[in-house]
């Protein structure tokens, strides 16, 4: 035997072991918290890691509590199902969108519904809070094909962006709060700048073969994460929008992803009922579990020890990481 094909043996044999060895050491236990009276279709866990939210086709928000999985209120007011809901930077204020064609804000302290903005013709898919302090920007996206930009303060439209060719599923603001993502049933994401004059793409990312179905910014606002119809899954460079990765995740739609704050471990959901946790420098497969239930939803807070997810049954389940697991990885 050559010794390339000894090398190349030695590091397939090498990293199947680490993979075996990583499978190993993480251990989720599942509980199911509580349930809505039709699909989750979101979920967003808030920055400080105490609470998070879910949305559904029953037209409700829930917002519980974490660690515990305690459920705290449930928001109403949407006249449709509510297909997506996101966190403002401070953890103030929530923001929905909505079958109804509206985008709602509302305080995450009393449940009570502040604002309704109306401008899309559309059913409301996506929505994302600026992540700064302020709670200043909402970007929204819709089956208008439009991406839209929203002042909170005055609950005004700022701008409409323009380019996608068919519905936009999902949007996200970079952290850095330079520009926002967009996804769209065209099977490309657009890259846009937050400069109020700007108006034209600064980058159009093709990769996809199939509609893209949610976009994500890592917390370093240096990758874009993104997820199709056919289960593929693409970290991007987010200044180049070149692919770093792309993989085949699930066997079925990945209707969403969530980055942890390490800025490479990703949680994917799918309707395959299967929610998984990568190692995206790999891609290495860190963890799977079947819920039994197809996956509309997932989040995770910020060190991955909890993952949220919001099911086709309607139920939301956390998945909690074993003491084992994380003693082994302090080691």
């Amino acid at each position: 035997m050559s010794k390339t094909k000894q090398l190349l043996l030695f590091s397939l044999l090498f990293m199947f072991c680490w993979m075996n060895a990583v499978s190993q050491q993480l251990n989720y236990t599942v509980t199911t918290i509580g349930k809505h009276t039709d699909e989750v279709l979101g979920v967003f866990v808030n920055e400080a890691n105490t609470k998070f939210a879910s949305c559904s086709l029953d037209e409700t928000i829930k917002i519980w509590s974490l660690p515990e999985g305690k459920e705290l209120m449930t928001l109403k007011g949407h006249l449709g199902a509510v297909y997506n809901i996101s966190f403002s930077g401070s953890d103030q204020l929530l923001v929905s969108g909505s079958e109804d064609e509206t985008v709602r804000i509302w305080d995450v302290q009393t449940g009570k519904e502040l604002k309704v903005l109306r401008g899309h013709t559309g059913p409301v898919i996506g929505v994302y809070f600026s992540q700064d302090d302020e709670n200043s920007m909402i970007a929204s996206t819709s089956f208008d094909k439009t991406v839209k930009l929203w002042d909170v303060a005055s609950g005004s439209e700022i701008k409409t962006l323009r380019g996608h060719t068919e519905a936009t599923n999902n949007v996200a603001y970079s952290y850095d709060g330079k520009t926002i993502a967009s996804c769209s049933d065209d099977s490309t994401i657009r890259v846009w700048s937050t400069e109020l004059k700007a108006t034209e793409p600064i980058m159009v990312l093709r990769g996809h073969n199939a509609p893209v179905l949610t976009v994500l910014y890592s917390f370093d606002s240096k990758k874009i994460a993104s997820s199709d119809a056919n289960g593929e899954v693409i970290i991007w460079d987010a200044k180049t929008g070149q692919i770093i990765r792309k993989f085949k995740a699930h066997n079925d739609l990945v209707q969403d992803v969530s980055f942890a704050e390490d800025n490479k471990t990703l949680v994917t959901g799918s309707l395959d009922k299967k929610i998984r946790l990568w190692d995206t420098e790999g891609p290495f497969l860190l963890f799977e579990a079947d819920l039994g239930v197809g996956v509309w939803s997932v989040d995770l807070v910020s060190d991955a020890s909890i993952l949220v997810a919001g099911c086709e049954d309607g139920t939301v389940k956390l998945l909690k990481k074993s003491i084992a697991s994380q003693k082994g990885k302090k080691k």
